[in-house]
């Protein structure tokens, strides 16, 4: 005997702050929850299917794997994947929330010129006579306020990535309608983005270092990008 309605078991998905995704066995979407619109931001519905194929279990069931997965800044830590007939195939991608990262506190920075840093950083790590770097920034961004240390180490991290590379695209901008709150307050998101002419991967030290400035750092369309909020 059914306790609710299939509407409550829908509703109950649908606020999950995990992707779930119903596909067709030739891997039609069915059916999708909230959270899932967010990752096909990142991965598509093709990419998707493939990994759950991948690893679905080989016979009628639901079997949940432990495998790390990033999309962007999307972490998973584990995958539940299970189908009842031949037609339908659903995934379920457990997000790995990130309690170590420390809070921006604004006491412990000063008002700073992020071009400046950047010039100094590019300085430090390229030799301009072997790499050329193509610049867009938008200007019109403030001084705010950073760990001066923490940004410059991070910032190093970052370009080592790229100091062996021939040609880099730099752009520093800010996002549109996102917004990151602290102490109660919103600020906008600032971004510097790199691209190289050759694959570059996220190092763990980039990753470690970034921790310590409230920084964001992930891959997307061949980008390595590190947001951060504009505290002013």
């Amino acid at each position: 005997m059914k306790m609710y309605s299939d509407n409550f078991y829908k509703t109950f998905i649908n606020e999950s702050i995990n992707p779930f995704i119903l596909f067709s066995s030739e891997g039609k979407l069915l059916d999708f929850n909230y959270e899932a619109e967010i990752l096909f931001n990142s991965a598509s519905p093709k990419e998707i299917f493939e990994l759950t194929l991948e690893h679905s279990p080989h016979n009628f069931g639901f079997e949940r794997k432990y495998i790390n997965l990033k999309y962007a800044k999307m972490r998973y830590y584990a995958i539940l994947i299970g189908y009842i007939d031949d037609e339908h195939i659903a995934i379920e991608l457990y997000k790995q929330i990130n309690l170590e990262k420390e809070i921006a506190k604004i006491q412990d920075a000063q008002l700073t010129n992020i071009f400046s840093l950047i010039d100094i950083s590019k300085n430090t790590n390229f030799d301009f006579t072997k790499t050329t770097i193509t610049e867009e920034y938008d200007t019109s961004i403030p001084e705010i306020k950073v760990n001066i240390n923490n940004f410059l180490l991070t910032l190093n991290e970052y370009f080592k990535l790229f100091a062996k590379s021939k040609k880099v695209k730099i752009a520093v901008n800010v996002k549109v309608g996102e917004y990151e709150v602290i102490d109660s307050k919103k600020h906008s998101i600032a971004y510097i983005r790199c691209k190289a002419d050759t694959p570059i991967e996220v190092s763990q030290d980039l990753e470690r270092q970034a921790l310590k400035s409230h920084i964001n750092v992930f891959e997307v369309n061949g980008y390595i990008k590190l947001e951060f909020p504009m505290i002013l």
